[in-house]
């Protein structure tokens, strides 16, 4: 905030392993972390969540009602692999693929206008199309990341372009216009 920021992701990157830790604790502890932030953050928090909660829309609203202006849908996490000759762990990190934006997309389509909160799409946008499937949903913004990682920052330019050539095709001048048009509620 101090250096201009304009608003913060929180990405809680928080893997509850313990089979005795209750799913309300561990919710709890994203509500708190919120509630400490916003005590001493005045720009916009946006919380990156993984899928990993038992009640994605009953969070989402949680995290609302707690402060939060936005939420990412999905963070990866890491997973770890089994190397079979050291049998030891080994760390793996596998690129995402558009078929990964489906999960978001569910959700998103299902928390469309359901929530007061911005909706972001996070993990498998690759494309022009992933991102306009995202916005047709009901998404606020989308991320890219392993495409830019793959392709360079040149794929922004690319993936802007596809969405401009198919809103002239769709006669839409605005990304408001279709925003959420096969959201569950359309």
């Amino acid at each position: 905030q101090d250096a201009g920021a304009d608003a913060l992701e929180l990405n809680v990157y928080y893997v509850a392993s313990s089979p005795w830790e209750e799913s309300s604790d561990v919710e709890q502890r994203y509500i708190d972390l919120l509630k400490t932030l916003k005590e001493d953050i005045n720009i916009p928090i946006n919380m990156k969540l993984s899928p990993f909660f038992s009640s994605i829309g009953h969070m989402v609203k949680r995290l609302e009602n707690a402060g939060a202006d936005g939420v990412s849908l999905f963070n990866r996490f890491y997973q770890p692999d089994i190397n079979i000759h050291s049998m030891s762990l080994q760390h793996s990190l596998h690129p995402s693929s558009s078929q990964e934006s489906l999960l978001a997309m569910r959700w998103i389509a299902m928390l469309y206008q359901r929530v007061g909160c911005s909706l972001g799409a996070t993990g498998g946008v690759h494309t022009g199309e992933d991102a306009i499937k995202l916005l047709l949903a009901g998404a606020d913004v989308v991320h890219l990341c392993t495409a830019l990682l793959q392709k360079g920052p040149e794929l922004l330019t690319r993936v802007i372009e596809e969405l401009e050539e198919w809103m002239e095709e769709q006669n839409f001048q605005t990304l408001h216009e279709f925003r959420g048009r096969v959201s569950q509620l359309s």
